[in-house]
């Protein structure tokens, strides 16, 4: 038996596994959990989405992964600017159906005022923690969340 067909197998599990599945909530999140996320939640950041973390206060990974998107080509190059688009995707309310932990959704989703989706996923230090990244234009996702957020009334 050739080992060609376990080759392939391997080859589409590892994609398959690249494959975020993402469910986007019916509506957005109700104004109550708003407002406990913005007092609950908090923005940490990722040293594998930029590719100066300094001012984040971050440490640059030892081994950076290609394909991970970049903040800072995306125009986020300070952590006062990803923590404004951290907190308008709260307002928003444009979230994951899913729960990461306890109360909070996995992901939260935002578009900037020039077009470009970012993602926010929770999982850091502890409960409540985020860290975020643009979605590439490419990705089907990107116009599934501008659509919603253009269409959401929020």
């Amino acid at each position: 038996m050739s080992a060609l067909p376990f080759q392939a197998m391997g080859k589409k599990a590892a994609a398959a596994r690249r494959v975020t599945r993402r469910v986007m909530r019916d509506g957005l999140l109700p104004l109550e959990e708003r407002q406990r996320l913005l007092a609950e939640a908090v923005y940490e950041g990722s040293p594998l989405h930029k590719r100066n973390p300094g001012d984040f206060g971050l440490t640059p990974p030892a081994s950076p992964r290609p394909e991970k998107t970049l903040c800072d080509e995306a125009a986020v190059a300070t952590r006062a600017v990803a923590g404004a688009l951290f907190q308008r995707a709260i307002e928003h309310g444009l979230v994951s159906a899913d729960n990461a932990v306890l109360h909070f959704p996995k992901y939260l989703w935002v578009v900037d005022e020039a077009g470009r989706v970012f993602e926010a996923i929770h999982g850091g230090s502890g409960a409540g923690r985020y860290h975020g990244y643009p979605i590439r234009r490419n990705d089907p996702f990107f116009d599934q969340v501008v659509t919603a957020w253009n269409h959401a009334d929020g």
